[in-house]
């Protein structure tokens, strides 16, 4: 068997480009319209999205759990056209202020055909 890990770092920038990809995605209703002012990982892989919304002098911080951040993130990758396994098992964490998602394949080995 071939193990493979892998592990993708994504700074503030590219979380908050991320996230505001999401936003853009018909129906999601996670995400209020509104400017994203900035995106806080939180341990454990989730994140705090704050956002302002039009006519509102506060900025709302909206949570994501660790699974909807995943989520994102994956759609992000997939329209950055970053191949990422469906079989494979992925995790999330914070690290400071970016997100590291590790992403561990196997391949089962098989002999040669003649």
């Amino acid at each position: 068997m071939i193990f493979e890990t892998r592990q993708l770092v994504f700074t503030n920038s590219a979380i908050k480009k991320a996230f505001d990809w999401y936003a853009t995605v018909p129906n999601q209703s996670d995400l209020p319209h509104g400017l994203i002012t900035s995106v806080m990982p939180k341990p454990g892989g989730g994140a705090t999205v704050f956002v302002q919304q039009s006519g509102a002098s506060k900025i709302r911080e909206v949570p994501f759990a660790a699974s909807k951040t995943l989520a994102v993130l994956l759609y992000f990758c997939r329209k950055q056209r970053i191949p990422i396994p469906r079989d494979a098992e992925k995790d999330i964490a914070a690290d400071g202020d970016t997100l590291v998602l590790t992403i561990s394949g196997k391949t089962r080995t098989v002999p040669p055909q003649v």
